[in-house]
């Protein structure tokens, strides 16, 4: 009896699962074995040899035929699905029931063909496809009545739609793999029925790996082989060790075992340790690369600033002496200008100085008159003054020696407040004759055209001036005098103001002098409170300011606020008790 070769054959066809069926290049990491042997150089002459008219006759039967199954199978689908309709009560529907559904199919599996095209699969087209398959199948098998009382009439009606579904699928799965190929994808194929029968427990390794990293089974099938090889090696080559060869053999020849379930064939799974070696000198390579240049970089940088720099300072030193001599040059034509200025400032000067002599010298006896009454009522105030003063002790003879230190303070005052008037003054007038100077500059050309306008127009115009002068001098004179008699009098009322101090200094030290220590403190504290407030004049600070202790001080600000609410001391003493 002669054994059935079951094995898959060696011609296969465009729609096949064979990677080789189309001359479509294998990765550049996949082995392929199989085209080492002689049978598949010969079988590759044979394919070679083959007649094309021979292959698109069989394309031309193929498409015929798969034509007239669709349609026999869509007819009679037809039928069965409208008969079936119209005992459902789907009445005119039941038409338009049957290409709904077959033409879903059709629709579905195109949209699903499209869609794998342009790189967008969306699977619940196939899987819907399918159920509408299933689907058509049912309806047609229980057009006949129910399945277990006729089984072969069920059968019967069922098989008329699988022969349309079959040329369907047929046709989607030619299109599909045409678009693989035109695409440059590899096809991955399948695991060939007998493998799962004569080697039930290591076929589905194989195949997990197939899907898992997208391997052609050749490919798998080779790499298997070669590790059962590779491990036979290594089993002779510790044959005589004293442990296992698993034991015995170094970490890198057992890489490929390791490996192996992740598509890693023996070499690679060899070069491993060498590639990771190698992309770790790559990596310190490029470290050491981009060091370098950003070195490289950092000392372009520094040259570029020192440069930089250079460039700054020169600039600045040229900048500095063009300054310098712009400055010079202005610092000339201004020291010049303010010269002149200054020449025709003090002309001006003398000429109101003895504008101002002249007044002064008529207000003096006036202010002699009031010099002398002021200096009486200071001199009667003295005396009153040094009356009070005989009677007071130690403490008086302090006040006295405060109201004349204030009285030097007031003076001096008035003194720096005077030297502070005199350098304003002087201020203005060197201010104005700056203003002047600058003004000069702009009124220089103006001058200069006017010149010749004002010699014609002088003759005319002396006559003039020397009535307005005369006008002008008798007016200075008068307002002079008034400004003296002015000074004169503010004179005095500041002589009587200071006058009235003293007095009102002499008052405050008799009512001190008629008052204790403990109200005196009273009444400073009341001041203090008034001039800063109750919330910022506290215990500590008026410990601090009077010299006392806290309670002493707490007793003093009780009395000054008992003072400012209009109540007296010997009120609040007796409140106490």
């Amino acid at each position: 009896m002669t054994a059935v070769d079951i094995r898959k054959p060696e011609t296969v066809r465009p729609d096949d699962d064979d990677q080789h069926s189309w001359p479509v290049p294998a990765p550049a990491d996949h082995t392929d074995h199989d085209q080492e042997q002689p049978g598949s150089q010969q079988h590759d002459q044979d394919d070679r040899d083959d007649d094309p008219r021979t292959m698109r006759l069989l394309a031309v039967v193929a498409g015929v035929g798969g034509l007239v199954l669709a349609g026999i199978g869509f007819t009679g689908s037809y039928n069965t699905l409208r008969h079936l309709a119209e005992s459902k009560g789907f009445g005119t529907f039941s038409y338009a029931f049957p290409v709904g559904i077959d033409a879903g199919i059709l629709v579905l599996l195109a949209l699903d063909l499209y869609m794998m095209r342009k790189r967008m699969p969306w699977p619940i087209l196939r899987w819907t496809a399918h159920g509408l398959t299933v689907a058509t199948v049912a309806f047609n098998a229980a057009a006949a009545g129910p399945v277990t009382e006729d089984p072969l009439a069920a059968s019967m009606h069922g098989v008329i739609p699988v022969l349309f579904i079959i040329a369907v699928e047929a046709a989607r799965h030619y299109i599909g793999r045409m678009a693989d190929l035109l695409a440059g994808e590899t096809p991955l194929g399948s695991v060939p029925l007998t493998r799962w029968i004569l080697a039930p427990l290591s076929t589905p390794r194989l195949a997990r790996r197939m899907r898992l990293y997208n391997l052609p089974y050749k490919e798998v099938a080779a790499q298997h082989q070669a590790l059962r090889i590779y491990r036979e090696g290594l089993r002779q080559k510790y044959e005589n060790h004293e442990q296992s060869w698993r034991r015995a053999a170094t970490p890198d020849e057992l890489l490929p075992f390791k490996l192996a379930p992740f598509g890693f064939s023996v070499e690679r799974a060899l070069g491993v340790p060498l590639e990771e070696e190698t992309k770790r000198l790559q990596r310190a390579a490029r470290a050491a690369v981009q060091r370098a240049e950003a070195e490289i970089q950092r000392v372009r940088t520094d040259v570029q600033l020192g440069e930089a720099r250079i460039q700054a300072e020169v600039d600045k030193i040229r900048g500095e002496g063009r300054l310098k001599i712009a400055r010079a040059e202005a610092e000339r034509e201004a020291q010049a200008e303010i010269q002149a200025a200054e020449a025709d400032a003090q002309l001006r000067e003398a000429q109101r100085q003895h504008a101002l002599k002249l007044a002064e010298d008529q207000a003096a006896a006036e202010a002699q008159e009031l010099a002398d009454e002021t200096e009486k009522r200071r001199t009667l105030s003295r005396i009153d003054r040094e009356k009070v003063q005989a009677s007071w002790g130690l403490e008086q003879k302090q006040m006295a020696t405060e109201a004349t230190e204030r009285e030097r303070r007031i003076q001096a005052d008035a003194a720096a407040r005077a030297q502070r008037e005199e350098i304003t003054r002087q201020a203005g007038i060197a201010e104005q004759a700056e203003r002047r100077a600058r003004a000069l500059a702009g009124e220089r050309a103006a001058l200069e055209e006017a010149a010749e306008r004002e010699r014609k127009e002088a003759e005319h115009r002396a006559a003039t001036v020397n009535t307005i002068l005369e006008a002008q001098r008798g007016a200075e004179s008068i307002a002079v005098s008034k400004a003296r008699e002015q000074a004169a009098i503010e004179d005095a009322a500041a002589r009587k103001a200071r006058a009235a101090e003293h007095e009102a200094a002499a008052v405050e030290a008799a009512a001190r002098a008629r008052m204790t220590q403990v109200d005196w403190d009273v009444q400073r504290v009341s001041a203090m409170i008034q001039a800063r407030g109750d919330s910022a004049v506290t215990v500590r600070v008026i410990a601090d300011e009077l010299g006392i202790s806290t309670g002493s001080a707490q007793d003093r600000k009780t009395k000054a606020l008992a003072l400012l609410r209009g109540e007296s001391t010997g009120d609040l003493e007796r409140a106490a008790a």
